[in-house]
C-alpha cells in the first residue's frame, strides 16, 4: 500500500471514529453507512471507505469510556476547586 493510500485508509478510521463519539457524547443518532466523501479519486475514497468501516463496536465503546471518564474527573475536580479558566 502507498502512503497516500494509508493515509487515506486512517482518515476513514479517524473520521468515523469522531464522528460516532461526538454523536454518542451527545446522544445522537447516527448511521455508519452515510460515509462521507473524502477525495474525488476513487482509489483514495476506496481505502477511506475500508478505514471508515474497519472501526469495530469496541474501538467506539472504549473512546467513549475515556471520554466519559475525563468528563466524570473534571466534573469532580470542579466540585472539589472551584472553577478554574484554563491554567
Amino acid at each position: 500500500m502507498g502512503s497516500n493510500w494509508d493515509w487515506s485508509y486512517q482518515k476513514g478510521r479517524e473520521k468515523r471514529m469522531e464522528l460516532e463519539v461526538d454523536a454518542r457524547m451527545h446522544n445522537m443518532p447516527f448511521d455508519p453507512r452515510k460515509i462521507p466523501l473524502h477525495s474525488h479519486c476513487g482509489t483514495m475514497q476506496s481505502y477511506f471507505n475500508s478505514g471508515w468501516q474497519s472501526v469495530r463496536a469496541i474501538d467506539i465503546q472504549l473512546r467513549v469510556d475515556g471520554q466519559q471518564s475525563f468528563k466524570n474527573a473534571r466534573e469532580a475536580l470542579k466540585k472539589r476547586f472551584g472553577e478554574s479558566n484554563g491554567r
